[in-house]
């Protein structure tokens, strides 16, 4: 499956590239090798990836803009507004998917969240809302937080985190489904407060794997120093938490590093 591992720091995909054949396939078997506005099925050689907001309209190169269209359908919309494209064959934006988004696809996030997600893309693909230039996914994630803390979860949200920033307080319900104890959860916080290092979860950091070994993994593998600095820095304050509460600090946690060499006591 399709994992946005940037969604936060992500500059948006603009122009007509080539798609990659794993996410054309990924993107099929979504749709059930189906047509998303005539609705008939077709073999695979007969299909193509149609970008739903035109890359002629400014239309993004991402998998979320991508749906399954026949050649007739797709030769048919060509840079027609899809908006209009769609009133043309009476279908609702709304019935439309959304392939690859981090929020839409957990499942295991309550549906009310995924809703709030869904409709920003409904909009964003009836023109009410900005989708195009390099900013996109940052102004996706912007409106995903305003619609967020004007929902009934959100404010539950509020209430129970006051203390994170708005933009770390919203990932905390992904990362929840990622964690597998308190601890872990409360190290997961920690890694919502930095756009690199939230990019991480749902990502690379997903259930069907162990958090540790994956974090172990990033810091000795990622040639990235800037990650591996931030998730340091999680570990410290981390580390800290745990000791406030009087945890036990995980056993199989790495231990945070400070400056080169110096180590944070993990003893509690």
């Amino acid at each position: 499956m399709y994992r946005l591992q940037d969604r936060f720091t992500r500059t948006s995909r603009i122009g007509r590239g080539k798609i990659p054949r794993g996410i054309r396939q990924e993107v099929f078997l979504r749709d059930n090798n189906t047509c998303q506005f005539c609705g008939r099925g077709f073999p695979e050689e007969l299909l193509t990836v149609d970008h739903l907001i035109p890359i002629a309209l400014g239309g993004l190169d991402e998998i979320t803009n991508y749906a399954t269209a026949c050649r007739h359908c797709n030769e048919k919309k060509a840079a027609t507004p899809l908006k209009d494209f769609a009133a043309s064959l009476n279908i609702r934006i709304e019935a439309l998917p959304v392939h690859g988004d981090p929020i839409i696809d957990n499942q295991d996030l309550p549906i009310q969240i995924r809703l709030i997600r869904k409709r920003i893309f409904d909009k964003q693909r009836k023109g009410e809302l900005r989708a195009t230039g390099k900013s996109a996914q940052k102004r996706t994630e912007k409106e995903y937080r305003r619609a967020l803390w004007e929902s009934e979860v959100g404010n539950q949200l509020s209430n129970e985190l006051p203390s994170l920033p708005g933009h770390a307080r919203a990932i905390v319900p992904e990362a929840r489904t990622v964690s597998a104890s308190e601890v872990d959860q409360l190290f997961l916080i920690e890694l919502t407060k930095s756009a690199n290092t939230r990019s991480l979860i749902g990502s690379v950091l997903t259930k069907d794997r162990d958090l540790w070994t994956s974090i172990e993994r990033i810091r000795s593998e990622s040639k990235d120093d800037a990650l591996k600095k931030r998730i340091d820095q999680a570990l410290i304050r981390f580390a800290k938490e745990v000791r406030r509460r009087n945890l036990s600090y995980p056993t199989n946690a790495p231990s945070p590093q400070v400056g080169s060499g110096s180590q944070v006591t993990t003893n509690v």
